[in-house]
């Protein structure tokens, strides 16, 4: 074991090292999902699900990838907040007035692998 002036530092390091590591573990919950912004991307996702269904799978990956690492509980959650719904009734309103070809447009280039 090594010594610091004739005393053992082995165990004081690891107390050390656990003290700095043990806020950091209590504070890795999970990630935080903004309920405006996950409502308005589903409502993209979902209409562009509709516009280009050879896409939709596509589409269910990115909203997966999107929320990955969050509990179901918790998306739960963000999917019943106001926010949620407030961002996701938004875009719904806006792209009920978009014109079909420019949707299906939009909806395949984002539909693209990314390079």
């Amino acid at each position: 074991m090594a010594r610091f002036n004739k005393k053992r530092i082995g165990p004081t390091l690891t107390l050390t090292c656990a003290a700095a590591v043990l806020p950091l573990l209590t504070e890795a919950d999970e990630p935080k999902i903004d309920g405006r912004m996950l409502g308005a991307t589903e409502a993209i996702m979902n209409y562009c699900a509709k516009v280009d269904p050879t896409a939709g799978d596509r589409y269910r990956q990115q909203i997966k990838l999107m929320v990955q690492g969050t509990s179901d509980a918790a998306l739960a959650k963000v999917r019943d907040s106001e926010e949620y719904k407030q961002g996701h009734d938004s875009i719904e309103d806006m792209l009920s007035k978009t014109d079909e070809h420019h949707a299906k447009q939009t909806c395949s280039e984002s539909a693209s692998p990314t390079k």
